[in-house]
């Protein structure tokens, strides 16, 4: 047992120098110390150091004990700060409960001290804070410990931490920044799968409206969202009642449609990107295959997943579609199937969509992101609220030279440090 009172938290900061660390923990083992806890960083030349010390099996009185650890500041130049570590403290060490979250979108003033300050309210401890970016374009990166946030009685402790999450997204979406929150088991984890729902993250919205719009000119398509009764039921009668229509249209006119479907800025890089880390690529769509062509021809996904309209041998549409039919409510077989394929974890697994029920998903994986959700979105681990869907590398926990370096090779640059 830890005698009462002979446990020490010690701090220091200064400027940096060679040996800090040694002097500082060898004064400590001197005096019959045991270090527990530690963390250490250097930044642009300042050092600072946390421990977490045991002196309970020292032969020294505390006295001793406090006046030797404050003369390390006389050896080292360090201002140094001692005092008994809170016995609460001690019975709750290591039973911490780990976020990182990440906040994202165009700088300004007062993002840091309104988010601080909603942790604060919650009595969650902010232990990591680091700029991911800053300038015209801002991205932060806290570790959290949620073990002793604030719960309302009788709320279970999932749904409490549930509601400071959707909490934390309203005061983000305010303040007009994007935010994703993971537990860091997740977090830790090494992610090796992409997916995306193409519709709602790659192609550009006013590109797609402008695409059915002309279809419709053509074809009376059928409009699953306006019928009333199940929703995979009426996308899955939308498609085969779209494909018959389209019987006797030769394929090549049909595709030209497609031209005019126009990818979101940045889309082919971030997709370039993340292969060139080494990650997989997949995209899944519950529209006809064209929608996915260039993207996968142009992009070299790994996988590629959409609905395809037979033809005969003159190219003419049949009206009949190819099996397997893919709607929404089987990308989730989908993305099983690759997991298998890969043999990798749910947990390993970045899902993108816009956040609809469409999008569902995207859930039970390891990373969820809603890119420009609406309103009706389900729950998911992060929002992009911005255009910027390159914003995702912010979401992965990549160091800020690696992504520079990724960043800059896509652009045909040498890596400057500078804001992307």
């Amino acid at each position: 047992m830890s005698e009462r009172g002979k446990m020490m938290s010690l701090s220091a900061i200064g400027l940096d120098s060679p040996g800090l660390v040694s002097k500082i923990t060898s004064k400590i083992f001197e005096m019959g110390g045991n270090v527990i806890d530690v963390e250490e960083n250097c930044r642009r030349g300042l050092f600072s150091i946390f421990l977490i010390v045991d002196f309970s099996a020292s032969d020294h009185s505390w006295p001793e004990i406090t006046t030797a650890m404050s003369t390390i500041g006389d050896k080292t130049g360090l201002k140094v700060v001692v005092g008994v570590y809170d016995e609460a403290d001690i019975t709750t060490f290591g039973k911490k409960e780990h976020h990182m979250v990440t906040v994202l979108g165009e700088d300004r003033p007062g993002i840091i001290a309104r988010v601080s300050t909603f942790f604060h309210g919650h009595n969650i401890n902010i232990e990591g804070c680091r700029m991911i970016a800053r300038g015209k374009f801002f991205s932060m990166e806290m570790r959290i410990d949620t073990s002793r946030m604030h719960i309302e009685e009788g709320l279970p402790r999932g749904k409490a931490i549930d509601r400071m999450k959707s909490e934390l997204k309203e005061l983000c979406r305010s303040l007009n920044q994007s935010v994703v929150i993971q537990s860091e088991n997740i977090y830790m984890k090494n992610k090796k799968l992409v997916v995306f729902d193409v519709e709602s993250t790659l192609i550009q919205e006013a590109s797609l409206r402008d695409f059915l719009e002309r279809i419709k000119g053509k074809v009376r398509f059928v409009d699953y969202e306006a019928k009333g009764g199940d929703e995979g039921d009426n996308e899955l009668q939308m498609l085969i009642s779209n494909a018959r229509l389209l019987k006797g249209t030769p394929m090549r006119d049909f595709e030209r449609f497609g031209e005019i479907l126009q990818l979101n800025p940045g889309a082919l890089e971030l997709v370039g990107i993340l292969k060139s880390m080494g990650f997989k690529i997949a995209l899944l769509s519950s529209g006809f295959n064209f929608f996915i062509k260039k993207i996968f021809e142009a992009a070299g996904v790994d996988y590629a997943f959409s609905n395809s309209l037979k033809t005969d041998e003159r190219g003419t549409i049949t009206g009949e579609l190819q099996e397997p039919v893919i709607t929404s409510a089987t990308k989730s077989d989908i993305l099983e199937f690759i997991m298998n394929v890969e043999n990798i974890q749910a947990e390993q697994v970045i899902a993108v969509g816009d956040g609809s029920t469409g999008t569902h998903f995207i859930k039970n994986v390891g990373l969820s992101i809603a890119f420009k959700p609406n309103e009706k979105s389900i729950e998911t681990d992060g929002v992009l609220s911005g255009d910027r869907i390159m914003n995702i590398l912010y979401c992965l926990g990549i160091p800020k030279a690696e992504l520079d370096k990724h960043l800059a090779s896509e652009a045909g640059q040498p890596a400057s440090g500078k804001n992307p």
